[in-house]
């Protein structure tokens, strides 16, 4: 049981959990996540669709074996931390009992001892009086510094999760121009928004603005899929996209005009009678030479030659109309001109709490604080006697032992 134990808080098995949690996170990201099958398909193939999708690299962050290694990591970080901390307490009293009992490494004359005495209070080094010995320690703090390195990488996990368990998800579409407000006033503008780039290539992207509440902070980035936007508390992703039909409506009466986003079928009139059934719109078709139109119906681009398919609704009939961009068509009062259409952006957007993202600043803040102990506060005891001194500490007291000669040679001089 003690090697199973042994072996689950040691270093190489958490170095190999490190690893497939970064290879699952390199993954995660350059494969676009929680998609319809099919859309793995147009992507990638069928065969590496078949892969991903078995491998649930579709949802890497929810399958069974990332949470397994996630779990396995946080194992192994709390017999890291937690189960080290009493070797950690120990180790100061070590320290304190070497330097009392070990021989003198540096001897030296009596006035020279009072000038290393001297030193060691000016660098702030704590006096411990032991047995007629002087002990002066400083860092001992350091020796926590791998205790609190390891517990933050466990609360990262755990505070990790809890943003994401807790973290609301709402999915909006907004048309390039729009403004969304979100619960909070935070405010969400889509500046524009394109499937395909310059070169005709697919590049599904939007330009979006976000504002506060108080209209105090604003940023502006271009959004692409697996590339979100973070601001206060806020994540926003490029989730979907759409194309709808873009319908001038024009009143011959009275001048009034206004223009509609179409996304579904719908049927536009003023006095309920009369008006114009909005059907479908198409994003292309084919013309045969007797003049047959036959329409696509599907495109993984932007609609190069689209059609829309409308009812024209009069005195009590209903005709069938094929419009094109640029016409317009006139039923009683009221004219409706076919524009080009709006590709639009779906947007997933993701909030933590102020708490709790707070908590995960708060995290980090202790891990920098942990590597700094490890790495910049050294522990030391320098054993003083009137024969001389002795340095104790568990990594080279090079750059002390520099001082303490400069300073001897100072004196000297």
């Amino acid at each position: 049981m003690k090697k199973i134990i042994r072996f689950l808080r040691s270093m190489q098995f958490g170095m190999i959990l490190l690893v497939l949690v970064i290879a699952c996170s390199v993954a995660g990201s350059l494969i676009v996540q929680q998609r319809e099958p099919m859309e793995y398909v147009n992507r990638y193939g069928e065969g590496a669709a078949r892969v991903i999708l078995a491998l649930q690299l579709n949802d890497v962050f929810s399958s069974v074996y990332f949470l397994v290694l996630m779990a396995a990591l946080c194992l192994n970080l709390t017999l890291c931390s937690i189960v080290r901390l009493p070797r950690t307490v120990k180790a100061t009293a070590q320290l304190l009992s070497r330097a009392e009992s070990a021989p003198v490494e540096h001897e030296l004359a009596p006035q020279q001892v009072e000038k290393v005495s001297t030193y060691l209070k000016q660098n702030h080094y704590r006096l411990r009086e032991k047995d007629g010995r002087k002990i002066y320690v400083k860092n001992l703090i350091g020796f926590y510094g791998s205790f609190f390195t390891h517990l933050s990488f466990l609360l990262i996990l755990v505070v990790g999760a809890l943003a994401v368990v807790t973290a609301t998800v709402t999915d909006q579409t907004v048309m390039p121009g729009e403004t969304l407000t979100l619960d909070d006033d935070t405010t969400i503008t889509v500046e524009s928004f394109q499937i395909e780039d310059d070169t005709g290539l697919l590049d599904y992207a939007s330009k979006i603005v976000m504002r506060s509440a108080d209209g105090m902070k604003e940023a502006a980035r271009e959004i692409r899929v697996n590339e979100p936007m973070s601001f206060e508390g806020y994540k926003v992703y490029q989730q979907t996209y759409g194309t709808a039909g873009s319908v001038e409506i024009h009143n011959l009466v009275n001048g009034a005009s206004e223009v509609m986003h179409l996304t579904e079928s719908c049927f536009l009139t003023l006095d309920g009678v009369d008006g114009l059934f909005f059907q479908a719109l198409y994003p292309g078709y084919v013309k045969a030479e007797d003049g047959t139109v036959t329409l696509i119906t599907s495109t993984s681009g932007a609609y190069s030659d689209p059609v829309y398919d409308v009812l024209s609704v009069a005195e009590g009939s209903m005709s069938p109309v094929l419009a094109f961009p640029g016409e317009t068509l006139t039923i009683g009062d009221v004219s409706f001109t076919f524009l080009e259409p709006t590709s639009y952006p779906g947007l997933r957007i993701k909030h933590v709490s102020t708490a709790v993202l707070g908590a995960l600043y708060a995290v980090f803040a202790l891990m920098v604080a942990g590597l700094y102990l490890c790495f910049f506060m050294v522990p030391t005891a320098v054993a003083v006697t009137e024969n001389g001194y002795t340095i104790v500490s568990p990594k080279p007291s090079t750059g002390l032992i520099i001082g303490l000669n400069a300073c001897l040679e100072e004196e000297e001089t």
